[in-house]
């Protein structure tokens, strides 16, 4: 069995089941396991889909999660040439 903090630490960003849930570029820097530089990064490059709230980048957990989804490598598979 686990002890509570192993369970503390297992995951440092909270589970939501909301997926329209907005998220900051630290909590996608801690989801992404990458420093938070590069979050706004590929925000600057259009790389990674977030949303402007004036001047604050958010960043929605549903379209973070498909993203990862779309740039999952899956062996065997290839894309269709253009």
């Amino acid at each position: 069995t686990r002890r509570s903090s192993d369970l503390a630490t297992a995951s440092r960003v909270p589970v939501s089941s909301d997926p329209n849930e907005l998220m900051t570029a630290k909590e996608v820097e801690e989801l992404l396991r990458i420093d938070v530089k590069t979050v706004y990064s590929y925000v600057q490059r259009g790389l990674l889909p977030y949303v402007k709230i004036q001047s604050n980048v958010r960043f929605v957990r549903s379209e973070i999660l498909k993203w990862m989804e779309e740039k999952q490598y899956k062996p065997g598979s290839r894309a269709p040439r253009k």
